[in-house]
């Protein structure tokens, strides 16, 4: 065998992965950058289209003049030359998993799955760049954007990938992103409002509504304080919040508390207690009544058990990369 065979034998498959790769890297491949830190600071970054996700604790970020605390259970999507600043400072340790896509790389995903099979035939290269303008939102973590995300995670931390899965991940994951984009465009078009630009600010008011209350999982929230943050009044952000998005603000905020609080369990490093005020609960009882209605076990029964008592509906299990 000569040398160069014995270089490859050796080399695992997941070598050369643009994992924390070089900063110049970013938006001309797709990458991943992770880190675990319980103080960390990046100003005013200009990135491309990323993901960002947090496997343990939370973090920060601020980006056209609005604050994003994001957490095991959401994530963020920013586009293309957003500035944005990252913040983490806590006393437990954080790690983030952001994905950054490939400048143009989504864009032809939704090219490839709006334009006739003969266009694309006769133009394979596009003529001039497409534009997707995502919402900046949070998204809770019970989408298939997520799903893929932390599938991701898990592939990398769990052995050797060859470059072809790493490309083929991203495509799923764009495509994810791209049809999350749409579905939300097409219930837009259904609020209850004439004018298309109504329906759209709509929109992006119950949006930051939202986003407020996925990033006080962790604090006592009122209605009347989210309807403000959304610039609605309290009865118009509840009823829209319900015709949108299928539950009230309060159904929808303590679901996801109490899916934090499940995650939590599950990865086992902190006591119930813990727990119960990780995520907002003024009372163990409270806690415990609240979560045996949710999942049909007591916290602790739900750790115990494992896996087996996990609904299908909740986030995938993740192993955190050193």
């Amino acid at each position: 065998m000569d040398a160069r065979r014995q270089k490859a034998k050796a080399q695992p498959l997941s070598a050369g992965l643009p994992v924390n790769p070089p900063g110049t890297l970013i938006g001309e491949e797709n990458v991943v950058l992770t880190g675990t830190n319980n103080r960390y600071f990046v100003p005013e970054f200009e990135g491309c289209l990323s993901i960002k996700t947090v496997v343990r604790g939370s973090a920060l970020w601020e980006a056209g003049g609005r604050v994003f605390k994001v957490h095991e259970n959401c994530y963020l999507t920013l586009n293309d030359r957003q500035r944005y600043t990252l913040t983490i400072d806590s006393l437990r340790n954080a790690t983030t998993f952001c994905l950054f896509f490939e400048r143009g790389f989504v864009e032809d995903v939704l090219r490839a799955t709006t334009t006739p099979v003969a266009a694309l035939l006769d133009a394979p290269q596009p003529g001039r760049q497409l534009s997707v303008p995502f919402a900046q939102k949070l998204e809770p973590g019970d989408d298939r954007v997520m799903a893929m995300v932390r599938d991701l995670n898990t592939r990398i931390g769990g052995g050797p990938m060859m470059r072809s899965e790493w490309d083929e991940r991203f495509l799923r994951i764009g495509a994810s992103l791209i049809w999350e984009h749409q579905n939300a465009a097409a219930a837009v078009a259904k609020l209850p409002a004439a004018r298309a630009a109504t329906r759209s600010e709509l929109y992006r008011r119950l949006l930051r509504g939202r986003d407020f209350l996925l990033s006080s999982l962790d604090a006592r929230v009122r209605l009347k304080e989210a309807a403000r943050e959304a610039c609605l009044s309290p009865y118009h952000f509840h009823r829209a919040f319900r015709q949108f998005f299928g539950e009230t603000p309060h159904e929808f905020w303590l679901r996801q508390r109490l899916g934090r609080a499940a995650s939590l369990l599950r990865r086992g490093d902190l006591s119930v207690t813990d727990i119960c005020l990780e995520t907002g609960f003024e009372s163990l009882p409270s806690f415990s009544a609240l979560f045996r209605r949710r999942f049909g076990v007591a916290p602790r029964d739900f750790r115990r058990a494992g896996p087996v008592c996990i609904p299908t509906s909740e986030p995938i299990k993740i192993r955190k990369i050193e």
